[in-house]
């Protein structure tokens, strides 16, 4: 049997070929009725992968994970815009649905990569299997999540180790999930904290004015602080100017030294007073 088919959001409409023993997903929350008792009760959500048992004109019956068969009307899988049914193939599940499954092979695939899996889900998907488990991930994604990261310009080549090193981080993230009692206790640290700096000022400024001294350093360091600022603004005029010079100051050091050589005097001879002599220029 083919239906009119459509995905949860109702943004997306197919044929769906659907025989015995088929895995159907549900878009929503949906009644069935027992077809031993006869009751109506809630048969799954979204997400839920149940397995067909019959079709006839009624509807189809579903069978559980137990091996309980029900009974849905088609008319209970019908959306309302376009009055398609609301179903898909249900062989893959998704990261939620699938915790706590047990099977013999499992694949956990994630074709937009790991960045949206947290331990929680990593975990919980992948470990109840009897025999092994594959993960397949998508390299074009785990390289583009790299690529967010680097500096631009960045142009090195991602390697396998670069993948795998970006896999592990998402597999082992734990994220934290605000509650009220978290958010009351952030508010009380925030207040003792508050509490401490407050404190710690006042105690500071009263030391200091019974030591009679200046209650309060801020004018000192308000002071310190616009001083180096103005000569940090100078200091690259000052480094001009100076290199500008360098040559001419080198240049009088250099006849200051010439000259020095020029004036020295001549030594007296032996046995003479030095009195007698002069400082004597050369010629």
């Amino acid at each position: 049997m083919t239906l009119r088919a459509t995905d949860g959001a109702g943004e997306w409409d197919y044929e769906l070929a659907l025989a015995v023993n088929n895995r159907v997903r549900l878009f929503r929350c949906t009644n069935a009725k027992f077809v031993e008792t006869g009751t109506v009760e809630n048969i799954g959500c979204n997400g839920t992968a149940l397995e067909i048992a019959a079709i006839d004109d009624a509807g189809r019956t579903l069978k559980t994970s137990t091996g309980r068969g029900r009974l849905v009307a088609w008319e209970s899988l019908q959306g309302e815009p376009n009055g398609r049914v609301q179903l898909a193939y249900g062989e893959v599940l998704t990261t939620n649905t699938a915790q706590r499954s047990t099977v013999t092979e499992h694949i956990h695939a994630m074709p937009t990569g790991t960045k949206l899996i947290s331990a929680f889900g990593a975990y919980t998907t992948g470990s109840w299997h009897r025999e092994q488990s594959f993960i397949v991930t998508s390299e074009g994604a785990e390289s583009a999540e790299i690529i967010a990261r680097r500096p631009l310009g960045d142009r090195r080549e991602i390697g396998r180790s670069d993948v795998l090193n970006n896999i592990l981080p998402n597999f082992v993230e734990v994220s934290e999930k605000q509650a009220a009692l978290a958010l009351i206790d952030c508010t009380a640290g925030l207040r003792r904290g508050t509490e401490q700096a407050v404190q710690t000022v006042h105690q500071a400024s009263e030391a200091r004015a019974g030591g009679l001294k200046q209650a309060s350093m801020l004018r000192e360091r308000m002071l310190s602080r616009r001083i180096a600022q103005v000569f940090e603004e100078k200091s690259s005029a000052l480094t001009a100017q100076l290199r500008r010079h360098g040559k001419a100051l080198g240049r009088v050091a250099r006849i200051g030294a010439d000259l020095a050589k020029f004036c020295q005097p001549y030594p007296p001879p032996s046995g003479e007073p030095r009195e007698q002599y002069g400082i004597l220029a050369r010629t």
